[in-house]
């Protein structure tokens, strides 16, 4: 093993694309937090950027760090400014350079080495600074194998969940898409509730507690892995306390797919709050949170979200006043309990 600096074995590739070249289009939004694969891109739109990748390169999303944004690309193309194009060097497997870009260790290093307060971004000299271990290339061709094959393994898995996640919206469809349910915005059926904004203050308070933030809220379910602590008052804890059974939902991202994913807490931590980026819906009597969560998910909810959403420098946000102007249609709850419980059994398929 040897151990290297990122811009000892990778650098920064500053090309233009020629003038009225038609290419693929990669902004910041095609890049899926955590993936190493790029799976979204433009073709054939007009485009404003001017910066050349090729295939096999990786492209780092520069701003906001803290979304993980980095994949290898599979053709040549054109990519916003604030994605960083990096090739190996020669004592670099090609291969292996995605999977060294992108994990937890180089991420963190480029969240805690970015510039800016509203839109934080690393620079390339910065981002070379990683450290890490490095072996042979022999070795490094071994590794490489080892992780691709992991990686179509894990695609094929993504296959069969979508597969089930399929099943349920085409039940949600066909028991809820027609005339006659009674439409009602979300306000006249939930609580809604923001939650507590964190800042320097709160770290000298007495009580101290559990909350989520962003990172732990996936599409329909929740991570856990990490949940941080955070200072409020008594009064606050009254406001922001979760129950089992609310709907957590995402109010601020720079991803327009990421946008309003919500999951279901079901009290695993006790107690617990939540912070301002998430919006808490506490249902009535009369909709189930598997419900409402499905319809959020579903193409109509989805259209409702990304129509209220504001665009603020690459940020789409909600506010709590979007979220209750939401129109969901209610039926009956006898209804709602079938399809949960269908939903239910689909999620073991899925475990």
């Amino acid at each position: 093993m040897t151990h290297v600096c990122l811009g000892d074995v990778a650098r920064e590739i500053k090309q233009k694309v020629p003038v009225d070249q038609e290419l693929p289009t990669v902004g910041l939004e095609h890049l899926d937090p955590g993936e190493v694969e790029l799976a979204h891109w433009d073709e054939g739109v007009e485009t404003t950027f001017t910066k050349a990748f090729s295939k096999g390169q990786v492209l780092f999303g520069r701003r906001r760090a803290y979304l993980r944004k980095a994949a290898v690309a599979p053709f040549d193309g054109i990519c916003s400014g604030d994605i960083t194009v990096i090739a190996p060097k020669d004592n670099l497997s090609p291969r292996l350079l995605p999977f060294i870009i992108q994990n937890d260790a180089l991420f963190e290093h480029a969240v805690t080495n970015s510039a800016g307060s509203l839109s934080p971004r690393v620079k390339w000299q910065s981002l070379s600074q990683f450290e890490f271990e490095l072996p042979s290339i022999a070795k490094q061709e071994d590794l490489a194998d080892i992780l691709w094959t992991a990686q179509e393994t894990r695609s094929h898995y993504r296959q069969l969940l979508t597969a089930c996640d399929d099943v349920v919206k085409s039940q949600f469809v066909e028991m809820f898409d027609k005339p006659g349910i009674p439409i009602k915005h979300l306000e006249d059926i939930a609580d809604i509730q923001g939650g507590i904004t964190k800042n320097k203050k709160r770290e000298a308070m007495k009580l101290q507690l559990p909350y989520l933030r962003v990172a732990n809220i996936l599409p329909n379910e929740l991570d856990l892995t990490e949940v941080k602590t955070i200072g409020l008052t008594e009064q606050e804890y009254e406001a922001v306390r979760l129950i089992s059974g609310d709907l957590l939902i995402v109010e601020g991202n720079g991803s327009d797919t990421q946008i309003g994913r919500s999951a279901i807490w079901n009290g695993q931590i006790d107690p617990c709050v939540h912070q301002n980026h998430l919006i808490r819906v506490r249902l009535r009597d009369e909709a189930l949170p598997l419900y409402v969560q499905t319809f959020l998910s579903s193409s109509e909810g989805r259209r409702q979200i990304m129509a209220k959403a504001v665009n603020t420098s690459g940020l789409h946000t909600l506010s709590t006043r979007k979220i209750r102007s939401i129109e969901i249609p209610v039926p009956p709850f006898s209804l709602q309990r079938e399809f949960a419980d269908f939903a239910t059994s689909i999620d073991k398929s899925k475990f």
